[in-house]
Order: structure tokens, then sequence, then C-alpha cells
């Protein structure tokens, strides 16, 4: 049987702001070492896990991570600056392209695309052809874990909402997929390859 998979994009997709940031930041001598950086950094990151549990919003958490660096001597805005196709996570678009050979009908909802990609980023994607719904929340007009993005990308696969299985990095915003009948898998940005395994274990992949 197959199952309407809601995937989230940032983290999941592609890595996540802040190893991008990390990295970027070990080539060029930012000196980060004692900075909070997300689930990846060298100390941990109270913001992010406030984050995750909805205590504040990631364009809040994107200010504070700027305002970090900003504080360690980097310049400008680093996170308007990253070329996104060089960040795909290999292991979550392998499972892509097997969900769709499987005959398994996709959507990406996302709450911050536009912000990251360009207004309406989703008539040009490179990457729409392989899924069948691009719902962003600007067109909805309310931020997961609100109900009505959930319920918008199931109406755009033509399915159910307690058939759809929707895939995040933020506990948060998995819990809201769940108040609407929705199945829910947590993506740990920690352990990508893992995540993935247990998605592909889940829907026998």
């Amino acid at each position: 049987m197959t199952v309407p998979v809601v995937w989230d994009m940032g983290g999941i997709m592609f890595r996540y702001f802040t190893e991008v940031l990390l990295e970027e930041g070990a080539e060029r001598g930012w000196a980060l070492d004692g900075t909070p950086l997300g689930p990846t950094g060298p100390v941990p990151d109270p913001d992010y896990e406030l984050m995750q549990e909805g205590g504040i919003d990631e364009p809040r958490y994107r200010e504070i991570v700027v305002e970090r660096l900003h504080a360690a001597g980097v310049d400008g805005d680093p996170t308007r600056s990253i070329d996104w196709p060089r960040h795909r996570r290999p292991a979550t678009w392998d499972a892509i392209h097997r969900l769709h050979a499987a005959g398994h009908r996709q959507a990406v909802l996302t709450n911050d695309a536009s912000r990251w990609l360009g207004p309406r980023w989703w008539q040009t994607w490179r990457f729409g052809t392989w899924f069948d719904a691009l719902v962003d929340v600007d067109e909805v007009g309310v931020r997961k874990p609100a109900p009505a993005p959930y319920l918008c990308a199931a109406k755009a696969l033509e399915a159910d909402p307690g058939s759809c299985l929707f895939i995040d990095d933020m506990p948060v915003n998995c819990r809201g997929a769940e108040a609407v009948g929705m199945a829910s898998l947590w993506f740990d940005v920690r352990d990508p390859d893992g995540s993935v395994h247990r998605l592909l274990d889940r829907l026998g992949l």
C-alpha cells in the first residue's frame, strides 16, 4: 500500500543552515569554538532547543544566529549567500527517488523556503518535478504547527490527512501534524542517514 508523504525541506532535504555555517567558518577561520550554533555546533544551543519545542519561531532563531556571528566578528549575514543545491542530503534524495518509483505521492510543506529561496520559489524550483505538490505557508497565511498548512498539503495530494506521513526536523511541527490526524516521523539532523533508514523501514522499502 502506498502512503502519501509530506516532507519538510530545511534540515531534511538540505543540510541545516548552521551546519553549513560551521563548515564555512572552518574554511574562513571564524572563531566559533564557544559559539552555540545549532544541533551540530561546538557547544549546546539552548535557543535551537527552544525553537524545536515552539518557544521561538525559525525566523527569530535565524536572527539569533546572525547576532552570535556578529559577536564573534563575522560581518554581514552569511546565511543569505548559501548555495543550497550544493548542500543536498544524498540519503534523503535517494529516499525521495525510491518513494517516487514505488508510487508514493509526495508533497513539500515548508515554513521558510521563501526566506531562503525567494518569493514564489516553487514556480521555478529545479527539484519540484519529484513532487506532486509544493505548499509554502506564505500561500496559506499561517505557519506550522497551525492545522491549516497540513490540511492544505493533504488536499493538494488529494489524500485524507489520516493516510499521510509527515516528516519534519522539529518535534513541535510533528505534533502539529499529529493534531490533524497525520502520522509523523521526526528527522534527527544529527543522524540524517539513520533518520532516512527509519523512514524507509517504516514504508517497507
